[in-house]
């Protein structure tokens, strides 16, 4: 088994850079657009308006430097640099905006790599309609055109472009003639929210198991909850959730009115329901973090098809972790080699994955901690 790093190799980052170059070159063809770059959570944004007169240069690097490039607008000194190999998927958004009081804005946000290379929900630049509204209604040409570049990337590349109405839209005033728009967007005279935009934008990977099979993961969950002094992990933004494994009695299955559901910890005390049917991969995983004091921290990964709220990384749901690998600085073997041994057991099944620093001390065996210096911030 070899790694599966979610860095994208140095080889693939031309093809994938040329696609997001292209994305944004069709924006840039529309009269009417907002670039916008960085977001109000972290203080600040910069809006550049192309008018009709923004480009692209074309690369002129190569290697790990392949995605840089540059935006200029004809006749301005200002322009952006963007690196687009750290970009992993255009998502297509519909969102309440404070531009628009309130009423939702019509966006292509660039979503970034994020720690460790982890794919994150992150972005560092979107591209917006500038006038989606004629004063209290929606513009319907705009908004088509935008649905349209949707289409258009998505069948270009499915496995690269998402699409999203955010919960809040449908209860807008203007979610009737919006649905409309969409509707005709999709091909389609009906359909609720989700199937239109899954018509717009085919989510990939995303199939549900087949009625009546367990799923997969679930005796390799059933080991690592049992590994000794670890904890299950629930991370989301702003909110990490831990229960100590030792603490839980296990993994329970729930039948109510033929719908199944995965129930971790006892009824009568502290315990999480989880979707388990949407895990389609597990990824071991070994990285050195500040909070084991610049050692390696050892994850059991449990990942989703698609994006899940985790901050860190988007695909991870959630996952199984040990609490203290260590004796001092020296790794404590009779809880890593449980973790090793759960890989080898597995690492033969299709979904299962092991990062290249896992498969590393796998090989070698675990590596003492190498505490990272502290750096005076005062």
């Amino acid at each position: 088994m070899t790694s599966r790093d979610p860095l994208p190799a140095v080889e693939a980052l031309p093809e994938l850079s040329q696609f997001f170059h292209d994305v944004i070159e069709d924006w840039l063809q529309e009269p009417d657009i907002t670039v916008a770059c960085g977001r109000w959570s972290q203080g600040a944004i910069s809006e550049i308006l192309p008018a009709g007169r923004g480009r692209l240069l074309p690369p002129i690097y190569g290697g790990c430097f392949a995605g840089v490039r540059e935006l200029r607008l004809d006749g301005a000194e200002h322009h952006l640099h963007i690196d687009l190999g750290r970009v992993h998927h255009v998502r297509y958004v519909v969102a309440p905006s404070v531009c628009f009081d309130f009423k939702p804005s019509f966006e292509a946000r660039l979503l970034v790599l994020g720690p460790g290379g982890s794919p994150s929900d992150h972005w560092v630049v979107s591209l917006m309609l500038s006038c989606p509204y004629d004063r209290e209604s929606l513009n319907a040409a705009q908004v088509s055109r935008f649905f349209a570049l949707a289409r258009r990337h998505a069948e270009a590349r499915p496995d690269l472009v998402e699409f999203e109405v955010e919960p809040s839209v449908p209860e807008s005033t203007i979610a009737p003639q919006l649905l409309e728009i969409l509707r005709q967007a999709a091909g389609r005279s009906d359909g609720d929210w989700r199937e239109l935009g899954a018509l717009l934008c085919p989510p990939v990977g995303a199939a549900a198991a087949a009625a009546g099979t367990e799923p997969p993961c679930i005796p390799l969950l059933e080991m690592a909850l049992a590994l000794r002094d670890s904890s299950l992990v629930i991370y989301r933004e702003r909110t990490l959730i831990e229960f100590k494994t030792e603490k839980l009695d296990g993994l329970h299955r729930y039948v109510e009115q033929g719908h199944v559901s995965w129930q971790i910890g006892a009824f009568d005390d502290h315990h999480c329901h989880l979707s388990l049917g949407a895990v389609s991969q597990v990824l071991f995983s070994a990285e050195p973090v500040s909070c084991q004091g610049g050692g390696i921290n050892y994850t059991v990964w449990f990942l989703t098809p698609g994006p899940c709220g985790n901050p860190f990384r988007r695909d991870g749901y959630f996952s199984v972790v040990l609490n203290r690998p260590y004796q001092g600085n020296e790794p404590r073997l009779d809880v890593i080699q449980p973790v090793l041994d759960l890989y080898r057991r597995f690492r033969d099944e299709p979904w299962v994955a092991a990062d290249s620093r896992f498969l590393e001390i796998l090989a070698d065996g675990p590596p003492p901690r190498h505490p990272v210096a502290s750096v005076p911030t005062g």
